[in-house]
C-alpha cells in the first residue's frame, strides 16, 4: 500500500501562518513524488519537472514576501487531467497524436488556480481522449489493481499523497470510478456548473470537469474557491436528509458483495433515524442496459475528431478508432434525440424528487471493487452513467473496503443543488464505514 496523508484544508490553514514558504510545500511534494511516483505512475513522464517546479518555487517566493494577502492555494500542488491545457505543458490526452494537433489555449479553471497560488503538480495520465486504452497508472492501495479510468491518474495521484487535489473530468463513469477504487472522493459537479474551456472535449453534452481529494472538507473547500458562484452557506444541513433508492435494474448492477455492504450501510442509516424512500424511475431500463448512452458519446466523439481522423487515423489507438467509426455511422437527429431525452430526464428527476420528498439518491459508487490489470476493465458505467446523462451533481465517498479493497458509496444531490448534496454528505459520511477482508 503506497498511501501517504495529505490534507488540502490543513495545508490552506498554513498559508497564513508567519514564515510560511510555498517552497518548503514544493520540497516535501517532490520527495514523496521520487518516492511514490515511479510504483504509481500517475503523472505524464516529464522529463525536467524538478527544472520546472523549481523555477515556480523561486517565483511563488518572490511575489508571495510581503504581500498583505497571501491567495488561497499559494504553493500547494494540483495535480490536472491530461484532457486540461496548461500552458506551459504539452496536452497529448493519452494519444499518440502529437501535441501540436490537440494544442489548444489554458482554460479558466487552470487559470484561476494559479491565480490562487497552487502550482501545477504535473499532467495526470488518462485513457486515451477519456474514451479507452492502455494506461500505466497503479492504484496505490494494490499495485495489481487497476485505479480506473479515465481519471486514473488524478485519482491516483491523491490516493497515494502525492497532491491533496486533483482535476479529472467524468463523461459516464471517470470521476466517480476512480474515486471509489482509490479510496478518495470524487466530486462531479452539476453539468455545466463549471466551464469546459480549456478541455479537450469527449462528448460535450456529458463532459463535467471535477474533482479529487482525500476527505470531504477537503473537497468543500476546494468547491468554495474552484466552483463558480459557489454559496457555501446556503447549503441546510439542520435535518437528516430524505435518501431514495431506485427501484428496478439500477440496484442489479453490482456484485452480491456490494450489494451487502450497501444494505448494511443502509440498515445502520435507518437505525440512526434516515429516511429511505425506493422510487420507481423515470427512465427505461433499457437506457441502463441498453446502448444508447453509449451511441450518443460515440456520435459526440466522431464529431470532435472529424478533421483529426481524416488525416490521422492510424496514430489513434484501435478501441477509439472503432468508436469514431461507429459514430460517424450515428445520425444527427438521433444525437438530437438523445439531447432530449437528456433534459427531460433532467426534469423527470427533479419532478421526482420533489413528489417523493427525496433530498439524495443514493447507490455503491461502483458495481466491484478495482479489477485486476490484466482483466483490462477500468470501471463500470452502470452506477454513475444515468445521473451524469441528466446532468446531476454527484459524489462517491470513501466508506467501505472489501478485500482490502475501497469501495465508494456514491451521493447524487438534485441539479445545481452542488452545495447540499456536499453538506448531506458530509452528514451521511461518519455512518457509512465498513470493512471486511485484507485482499490478496
Amino acid at each position: 500500500m503506497l498511501i501517504h496523508k495529505v490534507s488540502l484544508t490543513e495545508m490552506m490553514s498554513r498559508i497564513h501562518e508567519p514564515g510560511y514558504s510555498p517552497g518548503n510545500v514544493l520540497d516535501r511534494y517532490m520527495e514523496r513524488y521520487r518516492q511514490l511516483e515511479p510504483h504509481i505512475h500517475a503523472f505524464v513522464p516529464e522529463h525536467e519537472v524538478e527544472t520546472r517546479l523549481d523555477s515556480e518555487k523561486a517565483l511563488l517566493e518572490r511575489t508571495s514576501s510581503g504581500a498583505a494577502r497571501k491567495p488561497d492555494l499559494l504553493g500547494i500542488p494540483v495535480a490536472i487531467k491530461d484532457l486540461l491545457h496548461v500552458d506551459g505543458l504539452p496536452t497529448r490526452a493519452g494519444s499518440q497524436l502529437s501535441a501540436e494537433l490537440l494544442a489548444g489555449a489554458q482554460g479558466s479553471l487552470v487559470t484561476k488556480l494559479r491565480a490562487l497560488g497552487a502550482v501545477i503538480a504535473g499532467k495526470t495520465v488518462t485513457e486515451e481522449f477519456a474514451y479507452n486504452g492502455p494506461i500505466a497508472t497503479r492504484n496505490p492501495h494494490n499495485t495489481a489493481h487497476t485505479p480506473g479510468g479515465s481519471s486514473a491518474g488524478s485519482a491516483a495521484a491523491v490516493a497515494a499523497g502525492l497532491c491533496p487535489l486533483a482535476v479529472g473530468t467524468q463523461t459516464l463513469r471517470s470521476v466517480i470510478a476512480p474515486a471509489s477504487f482509490c479510496g478518495v472522493v470524487g466530486f462531479k459537479p452539476s453539468y455545466g456548473r463549471v466551464p469546459l474551456d480549456g478541455v479537450l472535449l469527449f462528448s460535450p453534452s456529458f463532459d463535467t470537469v471535477g474533482f479529487f481529494t482525500q476527505d470531504l472538507p477537503d473537497m468543500e473547500a476546494a468547491a468554495a474557491v474552484l466552483v463558480p458562484d459557489w454559496e457555501a452557506g446556503a447549503a441546510e444541513v439542520s435535518r437528516k436528509p430524505v435518501l431514495g433508492i431506485p427501484k428496478g435494474v439500477y440496484m442489479e448492477l453490482m456484485s452480491a458483495e456490494v450489494k451487502g455492504v450497501f444494505e448494511t450501510q443502509i440498515a445502520g442509516l435507518e437505525r440512526l433515524g434516515y429516511e429511505i424512500r425506493y422510487a420507481d424511475m423515470p427512465w427505461e431500463d433499457e437506457l441502463i442496459y441498453g446502448n444508447a448512452m453509449l451511441r450518443f458519446i460515440e456520435g459526440e466523439l466522431a464529431r470532435e475528431h472529424e478533421h483529426r481522423f481524416a488525416e490521422h487515423r492510424a496514430e489513434y489507438g484501435l478501441p477509439v478508432q472503432e468508436a469514431i467509426l461507429r459514430g460517424q455511422q450515428i445520425p444527427e437527429e438521433e444525437l438530437e434525440q438523445y439531447r432530449t431525452r437528456q433534459q427531460m430526464l433532467r426534469q423527470g428527476l427533479m419532478e421526482l424528487m420533489e413528489q417523493e420528498g427525496i433530498d439524495l439518491w443514493v447507490s455503491p459508487a461502483q458495481g466491484g471493487t478495482a479489477p485486476k490489470i490484466e482483466e483490462r476493465n477500468t470501471g463500470w458505467a452502470g452506477m454513475p452513467a444515468v445521473w451524469g446523462f441528466a446532468g446531476l451533481p454527484s459524489v462517491s465517498l470513501p466508506a467501505a473496503t472489501l478485500g482490502g479493497l475501497p469501495l465508494g458509496f456514491q451521493c447524487i444531490g438534485g441539479y445545481g443543488e452542488d452545495e447540499a448534496l456536499l453538506a448531506w454528505a458530509r452528514q451521511l459520511w461518519p455512518h457509512l464505514t465498513y470493512e471486511t477482508g485484507t485482499g490478496a
